[in-house]
């Protein structure tokens, strides 16, 4: 796993913001290892040529061109790397878009928060016209009774 690139963190006037630094150096990281994949697929290309070769000159070629094969594998490798941990930077330091989320969850929250109280104070309403009507007549069935 690679880490963040280091930057100049000195206190001149001239020190240019962290993320530019940062920008810069993936920047240079991308075009050295493009630099790198160019170079050794020309290399190939160049060792590829048919000419009157011997055994060894053959094998020395063969060698050569496994060599830059596997410089092209960890140049790819880095770049890929590099996709990862530029994924990994959007996710976890996109502040737009996590504020966003943030302020649709709390907006969510909120409109379900009122729609419950809202059914609360409808239930207690109807809890409390039912109470009165129950109370009435039960209160209705003792005056009755009494006066028989």
């Amino acid at each position: 796993m690679t880490t963040l690139p280091q930057f100049n963190t000195s206190n001149n006037t001239n020190v240019r913001p962290v993320l530019l630094q940062i920008e810069d150096q993936y920047n240079k990281r991308i075009d050295d290892d493009v630099a790198k994949l160019v170079d050794c697929f020309a290399d190939i290309v160049k060792v590829g040529e048919n000419k009157d070769k011997d055994k060894f000159k053959v094998a020395q070629e063969g060698y050569q061109i496994e060599s830059q094969a596997a410089q092209i594998v960890r140049s790819c490798e880095s770049l890929l790397s590099l996709i990862v941990d530029l994924k990994q930077n959007l996710l976890l330091n996109d502040t737009r878009t996590l504020s966003k989320l943030q302020a649709t969850r709390s907006e969510q929250l909120q409109s379900s928060t009122t729609a419950i109280k809202d059914r609360m104070v409808s239930m207690k309403k109807e809890l409390g016209d039912t109470l009165y009507d129950l109370e009435s007549v039960y209160y209705r069935s003792l005056n009755d009774a009494d006066t028989l």
